[in-house]
């Protein structure tokens, strides 16, 4: 079986595309490439249609911002099951032979484990086993099962054919996603085996967590409990993770993470 797989790309030479693209060729197989740019200046483009000699490549352009490119991306998937691929990630070895034994009837979404290569994710994930007594892997699947996330994701085209992502979803459009999918009765899955490693090329900014809890509170990603959470634990995890990892930008992130998306959920 080939699956169509749809990249977003924004200048995204740095920091991986080459190894993201040279571990697609080499652990799925590429019915074809579906490039969804935002008029990219750094030869990402060129450096994408360089894969034509392994597998079609089709590009297409969109500025208005990743709910729509992923939008355009699903409608352009022709076979049975597509793949979302980050550009900033590198799959991990027979990722499709290990996620390919999930596709199974009733299961409409596959999301593989992702495991950070920023020091900051390192260090936050390495904190958190700890408190659970478990390896990264197993904190990497944990966060998939509460949100939908499309690092390395595998969605079956027919249960996402008709969606229609809201515009102002700047960010949760993955999890958007997955409300849709599960909304048509299918299950959203998040597998440890078939992962891959995370290359980020800048570190999130408060306005993004803002983002995060206003249009959590939008589309009931995020609900009251889980406000309440973030207020009486917050402090004590951010504490933990800086006890446990000495990294400063660490407990400023988790803090940061705490507060703006507070902030953002209550003015949602």
């Amino acid at each position: 079986m080939k699956v169509d797989v749809v990249v977003l790309t924004r200048n995204s030479v740095k920091p991986c595309l080459k190894e993201c693209l040279e571990s697609l060729r080499n652990n799925v197989p590429v019915n074809r490439l579906i490039v969804v740019d935002g008029n990219s200046t750094d030869g990402t483009i060129e450096l994408a249609k360089e894969y034509n000699k392994y597998f079609p490549v089709e590009t297409t352009f969109d500025r208005s911002g990743r709910a729509k490119a992923r939008e355009i991306g699903i409608k352009l998937a022709k076979t049975d099951w597509f793949l979302f691929l980050d550009s900033d990630v590198i799959l991990c070895d027979n990722w499709f032979e290990k996620a390919s034994k999930h596709m199974k009837e009733g299961v409409g979404g596959i999301w593989g484990a992702v495991l950070p290569r920023a020091k900051t994710d390192s260090d936050i994930y390495r904190a958190m086993s700890k408190v659970y007594g478990k390896n990264e892997l197993w904190i990497a699947m944990k966060a998939g099962q509460k949100r939908g996330l499309t690092h390395d994701t595998l969605i079956r085209t027919e249960a996402a054919k008709d969606i229609q992502i809201p515009i102002w979803l700047h960010v949760l459009e993955d999890h958007y996603i997955r409300q849709y999918v599960e909304s048509k009765g299918y299950k959203w899955l998040s597998i440890p085996e078939a992962y891959c490693t995370h290359f980020p090329q800048g570190q999130e900014r408060p306005r993004d967590y803002y983002l995060t809890g206003w249009c959590g509170k939008k589309i009931g990603f995020l609900k009251t409990k889980d406000i309440i959470k973030y207020f009486t634990t917050g402090l004590a995890k951010a504490a933990w993770i800086y006890l446990n990892s000495r990294n400063f930008h660490a407990l400023k992130t988790q803090l940061y993470v705490y507060v703006y998306t507070i902030k953002g959920w209550m003015n949602g």
